[in-house]
């Protein structure tokens, strides 16, 4: 193991129940110098409870309490200080295939940008499971914003990454502070990378390393020619996203412009996601308006 993954903790958040975790946490151990697993399931995961975890893994409890947000700033507080020598966290999901990881971290380029003291965070490119696209990725200004291909290869500085895998220097997680639990699930990746802008650090994407995960159950349709990806989320989440990303482009447009109107942008993708490729139409894209209506006049979210 190389001295930049010892130094590197991962944090796996487990919220299906019926998942099975030991896999990626097995990939994990062998990897990284010590892993914290959040249980946030209800009532604890039977697989965890029964399981026999490797050296360095240690499991906290939440219960889902603050959600996503809520997991991250458990395991977060109890890796402060432990263990010694600790300069990287690795946010991992339980869906998300962890092999990638080495060769991350043995990358020449990578442990250059950690040891950095302006970078925020590096993260690999993220192949969706179920439609087999890659995510696409942006560069922000105050005004304009600019959409990477969907393939490229080697380094570049990007506006946002998704939570899992993306590897964050400690100082820059104590130069930010917690996550924000009133978001809960979605857009808690957008928020943070954005307080790192403006904390004047910079988020990385690499293309050439990529990994497997499952955001949701994508599926693919084309529009104008275009092969574009419909999220799949069920009502409830459809809520969620349209009440934080009405929220959080109200709260930054002032400040960032460029990403108000990516917010905007954001909803109408859902919207047609939902019309062209989804079940449930109705109900979606009724969740989607109620919780963008909620987003828009709310001054906190709880």
């Amino acid at each position: 193991m190389n001295p930049v993954a010892e130094a590197t903790a991962a944090i796996l958040v487990v919220y299906h129940a019926a998942s099975d975790p030991e896999p990626v946490i097995a990939q994990l151990a062998a990897s990284l110098g010590s892993v914290v697993v959040v249980d946030n399931t209800a009532t604890g995961h039977p697989r965890l409870e029964a399981a026999t975890l490797p050296a360095g893994v240690r499991v906290l409890h939440n219960a889902n309490a603050g959600a996503l947000a809520g997991a991250y700033n458990r395991a977060l507080e109890h890796l402060l200080g432990r263990p010694p020598g600790l300069q990287q966290v690795v946010l991992v999901d339980e869906d998300s295939d962890a092999t990638v990881l080495q060769a991350l971290l043995a990358d020449a380029k990578v442990q250059a940008l950690l040891a950095d003291p302006h970078t925020a965070a590096v993260a690999p490119a993220y192949c969706d499971r179920a439609t087999g696209l890659r995510g696409k990725h942006i560069q922000l200004g105050r005004w304009r914003l600019r959409y990477l291909p969907r393939r490229f290869d080697g380094l570049q500085p990007v506006a946002f990454v998704i939570n899992s895998m993306s590897v964050w220097r400690l100082a820059a997680l104590q130069a930010i502070g917690p996550f924000d639990e009133g978001l809960r699930v979605d857009h808690v990746d957008t928020d943070y990378c954005l307080r790192a802008r403006r904390a004047g650090l910079q988020v990385w994407l690499h293309g050439s390393h990529e990994f497997r995960h499952a955001i949701g159950e994508r599926r693919r349709y084309r529009l104008f020619g275009r092969e574009l990806q419909a999220g799949g989320h069920a009502p409830q989440r459809r809520y969620l996203i349209g009440r934080n990303t009405a929220w959080l482009g109200r709260r930054y447009l002032w400040r960032e412009p460029a990403f108000a109107f990516l917010c905007l942008t954001r909803l109408a993708y859902e919207a047609v996601g939902i019309v062209m490729a989804e079940p449930q139409r109705v109900a979606k894209l009724g969740a989607l308006l109620r919780g963008m209506l909620v987003g828009l006049l709310s001054r906190r979210l709880g």
